[in-house]
């Protein structure tokens, strides 16, 4: 099976950009998307990462021309385990979504993939749950604390140092990114 991943390394992830510099930015991202390969590799699925821009576009067209199930994973999920990813392509419904805490989709997994069209963007979480039940597609709402933790904010770096035991965190540490408790909170700081 091959996972696509959708990487944008250039000019990405530009809400870090308080406590991040762009060459940081980037090296941050390139190290998630280590993580993110590595665990598949671990979970016995192969990555082709796909550029980010035009992602509905692109991905839809994948999913179109695709024989067999496809597997959908974003590059900024540095926590997710292999574990992870062998429970969600050995689900047997129709479609497997794994929710971020924002309202967007961490993995998709579609067994019958010419079946359904992929909505990034917005509340994508609840344009997939839509799209699968307008289709008459069983359905899997995934659920894991590693796997809705992507990195977008400045405040989701604390998980990443939390938990992280892969190359974004190391990196992390690296740069002297650290964590602190600021108001009862914990938050990074540098």
């Amino acid at each position: 099976m091959k996972a696509i991943v959708p990487y944008k390394k250039k000019g990405g992830k530009s809400r870090l950009s308080p406590l991040l510099s762009p060459s940081e930015r980037e090296e941050l991202a390139e190290c998630m998307l280590e993580d993110v390969v590595s665990t598949l590799s671990e979970a016995g699925v192969d990555a082709s990462i796909v550029s980010d821009e035009g992602l509905n576009v692109v991905l839809n067209k994948i999913i179109a021309k695709s024989a067999g199930p496809v597997l959908i994973v974003m590059a900024d999920l540095p926590l997710i385990r292999s574990e992870h990813i062998r429970e969600i392509i050995s689900s047997k419904e129709d479609v497997v979504i794994s929710p971020g805490r924002g309202g967007g989709t961490n993995i998709l997994f579609l067994r019958g993939p010419s079946a359904f069209r992929v909505d990034y963007y917005g509340m994508s979480f609840l344009d997939h749950l839509q799209i699968a039940k307008d289709r008459g597609l069983s359905l899997k709402v995934y659920e894991s604390f590693y796997v809705s933790c992507d990195v977008d904010e400045v405040d989701d770096l604390a998980e990443l140092l939390i938990h992280g035991k892969g190359k974004a965190a190391e990196y992390l540490r690296s740069i002297g990114v650290s964590l602190q408790m600021t108001g009862g909170r914990v938050r990074v700081k540098r």
